[in-house]
């Protein structure tokens, strides 16, 4: 199947949601997959406990395969337990905070790691589409949104889901050479908020430098 590619991730991410969020039954309303190609600016919101991340508070992490990105000091390897860490690893890297709250994922696929249809072209917007669709189905969502963003220098498309309980979950899908990235964050609104600069700001190839 087509979307084969993305249900390992959207599994593990479905999974850590219910647990920290409760069996939502509440139906959402999908709007159409061609929203993931509508500009739009975003302006961060107010909230009083969002706080600033230094990136002197932060440890870089990643590898040759997924990019780098500076993550809170505090953070740590996430293992899921319905299945182990080494079946994963190879797949998504997962780290998240201590109480396990939060979470950031972290992909990359090539061409020959995508089943692509007839009329498909493998690129960042195809794999967006499939996971704005993916989640469009998703019981416990209450909104889903894409728009077009910038991460780390390159166009990318921003996936933002919002749930029964009030995480939200943002997911950036980007290009660079032959590979496309996602790179996911899910929790509270106000870590997102403060952590999102950082993400942007970091993501790249150099393992030592921030944003190279």
């Amino acid at each position: 199947m087509k979307n084969k590619i993305i249900l390992s991730s959207v599994t593990l991410l479905s999974a850590f949601i219910l647990a920290a969020c409760g069996n939502g039954e509440k139906k959402a309303t999908e709007t159409t997959a061609a929203s993931t190609t509508k500009a739009q600016t975003t302006t961060p919101g107010s909230s009083s406990r969002a706080k600033e991340i230094s990136l002197a508070d932060t440890q870089r992490i990643g590898n040759e395969n997924f990019g780098y990105i500076n993550i809170p000091k505090d953070w740590v390897v996430y293992n899921f337990k319905a299945q182990s860490s080494k079946t994963q690893s190879s797949k998504t890297l997962k780290y998240s905070s201590p109480d396990k709250h939060n979470m950031l994922l972290m992909e990359s696929n090539t061409k020959d790691t995508v089943e692509l249809g007839p009329n498909e072209t493998f690129d960042a917007q195809l794999l967006a589409d499939r996971l704005y669709s993916f989640w469009g189905k998703a019981k416990n969502q209450t909104s889903l949104e894409g728009v077009k963003a910038i991460f780390a220098s390159e166009d990318a498309f921003l996936i933002k889901v919002t749930f029964k309980n009030g995480n939200i979950l943002y997911e950036w899908v980007f290009q660079k050479g032959d590979k496309v990235y996602n790179i996911t964050i899910v929790g509270s609104e106000d870590m997102i908020k403060a952590l999102r600069p950082v993400l942007e700001q970091s993501w790249g190839l150099d393992p030592n430098i921030p944003g190279k």
